[in-house]
């Protein structure tokens, strides 16, 4: 399946967007305590914005930068939003309050707990009305969830959004998830053309490659959507040999350069 990356967003420690993340995989350094301010998505209402939770910002942060980068008119485009863990924050507080003597959930919170949660904000803010969904895979979640991305683009020949966001992990998670820092990225896909990449599925199990960069080793490590920074490494770099990315123990993504 041949496609081709026309916009990319990025939002994490040091970076606000790709051309910062792009210094760093160049080489750049990062500071231990670097922290990004808060995503603030324009194309969500004030009101709204101020009511979605982190995982909701940070997508569609990531969104709305791979759509202008692209110029692409995100009412036309489809979407494919994923997760590793989902919105951890909200899981935790409705396990808490369901266990405390007043079991009362607020309605916001709950409406912002479902996984698709920031495929919604995204797809009702843009007037978006062709297909969207949410995929979630745990640390396979980026490799999963651009197969699905990708399949879209090739087989429909539409345009599709893809973006990816987890958030740190509260404590209660940390045994399962030791995510230490929230990050997001989105790719807006074309149609294969000039410097495209070509996707296949190979019946074999390979292991995750090694971090890209010193500077971004911990977030690539502990942060299932921080596993993309293979393949934008991959590709800056302009390397022959195809890059794989596990599926499962059984089988790889791999992507091949034009």
């Amino acid at each position: 399946m041949r496609v081709r990356i026309d916009g990319i967003g990025a939002w994490g420690p040091g970076f606000s967007g790709w051309g910062e993340l792009r210094g760093l995989l160049a080489g750049g350094a990062l500071a231990e305590d670097a922290v990004t301010g808060k995503p603030a998505p324009e194309c969500i209402p004030p009101r709204e914005r101020r009511r979605a939770p982190l995982a909701v910002k940070l997508a569609v942060t990531v969104a709305e930068q791979a759509c202008a980068a692209a110029g692409v008119d995100p009412a036309g485009t489809v979407s494919v939003f994923a997760s590793g863990m989902g919105d951890m924050d909200i899981t935790d507080y409705m396990c808490r309050t369901l266990a405390s003597d007043d079991p009362m959930i607020s309605p916001t919170r709950f409406h912002n707990s479902v996984h698709n949660a920031p495929v919604g904000y995204w797809t009702i803010s843009q007037g978006a009305g062709l297909s969207s969904n949410a995929v979630a895979g745990g640390e396979h979640t980026v490799p999963a969830s651009l197969l699905e991305a990708v399949t879209q683009c090739a087989c429909e020949s539409v345009p599709v959004l893809w973006a990816c966001q987890d958030i740190a992990a509260p404590p209660p998670f940390r045994d399962i998830c030791d995510i230490d820092q929230p990050c997001a990225f989105a790719l807006l896909l074309q149609p294969g053309g000039e410097g495209d990449l070509f996707f296949t599925v190979e019946p074999a199990g390979c292991e995750w490659p090694d971090p890209p960069t010193p500077a971004l080793a911990r977030l690539y490590r502990d942060n299932p959507t921080a596993r993309l920074l293979s393949l934008l490494a991959w590709r800056e770099a302009a390397i022959d040999d195809a890059l794989r990315l596990p599926l499962n123990g059984a089988l790889s993504l791999a992507v091949h350069g034009s």
